[in-house]
């Protein structure tokens, strides 16, 4: 009788600790579902206008990121970073945007620039002190320049002086460096020059076009230069990759440099020495971590898909990705993507913490 009750005793408590392991089952199917992770289904990605060069690479990378991730990218113009950026960080209605460095710098540090200032960057910053804003990824060179008709003669920046530029840029605060830069690279200064005002790139072209203006600066690869090309001829300018030179415009752009773009696109007739400009993908701390992660994945593994796009995407791969002259810290998703890569450096983890210290 006793061994009896004993082993009713064991078999109850079998079919106690089974039923508890079935339940432990059932309600582990709903914890598990609310532990995967979610994505947007539409992320906003700010361009410049139809025309512009960002316009072309941002639609393209949008793309690629619609197709491949389980997010769809819109593409959302805007007037440029002045516009965008309170856009993402106030209103939250965009969730990416795409800047040089040296813009990027002036969001980060709330600063204009480097002191001291060269006569043309203002006293007051184009934006101001954004501290939540990170890196996604980094890509090629933003190749800019000052672009003249062909029959004006001129084939070197240094030729400008006296001549009637586009200046202010009151809708574009990123082509005041360019200009400044694409000046003192040249060897002289907003003092040696004429101004007519603009408020942002496509129309300034039109204006070379027309005659209105003898200069501006614009970037490689614009539409409007290809069709300014077809109907007039334009070209762009020689800047100097002498170190000296290459400082001074630095003084406007930090981080950016010369470079020499071959002959062959719109307004490069033959081997011109122009500004270059890394540009890099941005979002705020407002993204999550498995979100930019996801993002960051998606180029990195489908750039191929988006390279034919533009010529400038042919050189964003993902050995730019990662790049030690940033100027505004990566975000935390894009980090842990790059660690998992092995492409996180010492180098960069020690610039990432000093650009954090300095917020």
């Amino acid at each position: 009788m006793r061994r009896e009750k004993w082993r009713k005793i064991y078999l109850i408590s079998s079919l106690f600790i089974i039923a508890s392991l079935l339940l432990m089952g059932m309600s582990a199917g709903p914890v598990s579902a609310q532990a995967e992770k979610k994505y947007p289904k539409m992320l906003r990605f700010a361009t410049l206008k139809q025309g512009t060069v960002l316009y072309i690479l941002i639609s393209g990378l949008g793309k690629v990121a619609s197709d491949n991730s389980p997010m769809t990218v819109v593409v959302v113009p805007t007037a440029g970073a002045t516009s965008w950026l309170p856009m993402m960080t106030k209103q939250k209605t965009i969730d990416i945007g795409m800047e040089n460095f040296a813009a990027m710098f002036n969001m980060w540090t709330g600063a204009v620039g480097p002191e001291p200032l060269p006569k043309g960057i203002s006293g007051k910053p184009p934006y101001p002190k954004t501290p939540t804003v990170r890196v996604l990824n980094a890509g090629p060179l933003l190749k800019a320049g000052m672009l003249v008709r062909k029959d004006s003669g001129m084939k070197d920046a240094r030729e400008l002086k006296g001549k009637r530029i586009a200046w202010r840029w009151t809708a574009f605060p990123p082509n005041i460096g360019f200009t400044v830069s694409a000046l003192l690279n040249g060897g002289i200064t907003l003092d040696d020059v004429k101004t007519a005002p603009v408020t942002e790139v496509v129309s300034a072209v039109k204006a070379v076009q027309e005659g209105r203006i003898d200069a501006t600066v614009c970037a490689l690869g614009m539409s409007a230069i290809a069709e300014a090309d077809a109907l007039v001829g334009v070209r762009f300018l020689n800047g100097s990759m002498d170190p000296k030179m290459v400082k001074e415009g630095q003084r406007a752009m930090p981080g950016c440099y010369a470079v020499k773009q071959p002959a062959g696109p719109p307004g490069v007739p033959e081997d011109t020495v122009m500004w270059g400009a890394p540009l890099a993908n941005v979002a705020t701390t407002r993204m999550p971590d498995h979100v930019a992660y996801k993002l960051v994945e998606t180029w990195w593994n489908h750039y191929k898909e988006y390279q034919p796009i533009h010529p400038v995407l042919r050189t964003w791969t993902p050995e730019t990705f990662v790049n030690p002259n940033f100027t505004m810290p990566y975000h935390t998703g894009a980090i842990q993507f790059y660690k998992d890569k092995g492409v996180w450096t010492s180098e960069m983890a020690k610039k990432q913490e000093q650009l954090l210290k300095m917020k």
